[in-house]
């Protein structure tokens, strides 16, 4: 089985061979296809990919016309005319992932990818090790590297269809900005200026925002909740569920007064995502970890 390592944007060269013999590339097929086995058994689920929900571990989820796919499949299909990695030329930390064909007798085209990390990189060139013709007892400097594999898949690709669990790992191999992209700093302080809310001076949302920050922040500008939705409806949305949404009247406007406290900002953007709702049931108020909309 040929196995291909992924490239960073730091190398000419965008995809390249590993030359293996033949009894590693035997344990790599075994490795690659027994982790394709456990991906497609243990989520077989599957869902459009939403970036506001969490997946069960029963689900994956799938992104259709996944224009990256073109040249790893490309890849696979011409395999000897693809470069051979020579670590002295090209260090192994520009590696970003690693990918394979995988055994399936009704597709091809079908390719297991796992993630690459500086962790995986066996360096031994400060080791030393005994040679086994030599003086007894004597060890020699090494002078050569390795990699090691990753446990589980990041994601398989069937044809112009990607299948994952993690957006976040995902986007650590591919360019993901044309189906999610968490907002930029420029954004998040933008969102945090919208005449929706009273912000002290000197404030910069920026500042404290993380990935969940940023993310919600994309979800909600996606939702248009703040052009869309009135103060007054958003008082009363808050009062249902117990939400402290706190106003304030600027030049006689209510606005949001936008709190300080990470954990507080994070609270409100929940709040303005929908994440908190009242079960029609019990009429218990819950937080939500992940939602996509129910058909």
């Amino acid at each position: 089985m040929a196995l291909f390592a992924l490239m960073d944007a730091d190398t000419a060269t965008r995809i390249l061979r590993i030359q293996l013999d033949q009894n590693a590339s035997s344990t790599i097929d075994t490795i690659f296809n027994s982790q394709k086995l456990y991906f497609e058994a243990h989520h077989s689920t599957v869902v459009d990919f939403n970036a506001g929900y969490k997946p069960s571990y029963n689900e994956c989820f799938k992104l259709s016309n996944f224009d990256e796919s073109i040249e790893l499949i490309d890849a696979i299909t011409r395999s000897t005319a693809i470069p051979i990695w020579d670590p002295s030329t090209i260090d192994a930390i520009h590696i970003k992932a690693l990918f394979v064909r995988t055994a399936s007798p009704q597709n091809s085209d079908l390719i297991a990818i796992q993630t690459f990390n500086k962790k995986q990189i066996l360096d031994i060139s400060k080791s030393f090790i005994m040679q086994l013709v030599s003086s007894p007892n004597t060890f020699s400097e090494a002078r050569s590297i390795g990699f090691s594999l990753d446990d589980k898949l990041v994601a398989i690709i069937d044809g112009s269809d990607i299948y994952f669990r993690s957006f976040f790992k995902l986007r650590s191999i591919f360019n993901m900005k044309n189906y999610f992209e968490e907002a930029t700093d420029q954004e998040v302080d933008d969102f945090a200026m919208h005449s929706a809310f009273e912000i002290p001076q000197g404030f910069s949302l920026a500042t404290v925002a993380d990935t969940v920050i940023r993310t919600k922040v994309t979800l909600i500008n996606q939702s248009n909740t703040l052009n869309n939705q009135s103060i007054q409806t958003l008082k009363s949305a808050a009062q249902k569920i117990n939400f402290p949404l706190t106003t304030n009247f600027v030049g006689g406007i209510e606005k949001i007064v936008m709190p300080q406290e990470k954990k507080d900002i994070k609270a409100l953007l929940d709040f303005l995502d929908e994440d908190i709702f009242t079960s029609e049931i019990t009429q218990t108020v819950f937080k939500s970890n992940s939602k996509r909309i129910y058909s």
